[in-house]
């Protein structure tokens, strides 16, 4: 599942304004290399802005993503950590410090990359390293180990 160059699919950042902000950035890889269009980006928004912060899969870590037809040009994944974290729901406070972008061209595949993710998400230890990382070289090591 992970590009021979995925270095070019991770990022860190310090700080950033807003949640919409964070998932454009997150996907701005994705975009870069044509897996997805902005329309795909522009879904992700719109979802999370219609159903709420459903995409926030526990307190710290979010998957934005959409449907295959909004604009998914081939499987893909990108990740955005923020070292002071985002905000998505001002009502439970929570910030949210790592967000994958997902883009999956079937539900097949969609499931198989979540599979993968999941063994991330469940991985506490895991999770707080990647939390912690300093440098790219090192979120990259981290994710190896999995995907």
């Amino acid at each position: 599942m992970l590009e021979k160059d995925i270095r070019s699919k991770v990022n860190i950042i310090d700080s950033i304004e807003n949640w919409e902000k964070a998932i454009k950035l997150a996907a701005k890889p994705l975009l870069l290399d044509n897996s997805v269009t902005e329309n795909y980006v522009r879904a992700m928004v719109n979802n999370v802005r219609k159903f709420g912060a459903y995409i926030v899969i526990n307190d710290t870590i979010a998957l934005a993503h959409s449907r295959p037809e909004d604009g998914v040009m081939r499987n893909c994944l990108s990740l955005l950590k923020i070292n002071e974290g985002v905000v998505f729901d001002e009502n439970l406070g929570d910030k949210v410090y790592l967000i994958f972008v997902l883009g999956a061209v079937s539900n097949r595949s969609h499931i198989d990359i979540l599979l993968k993710l999941m063994e991330i998400i469940d991985n506490h230890d895991m999770v707080q390293r990647l939390i912690d990382a300093t440098s790219i070289a090192s979120l990259i090591e981290i994710l190896q180990e999995v995907i």
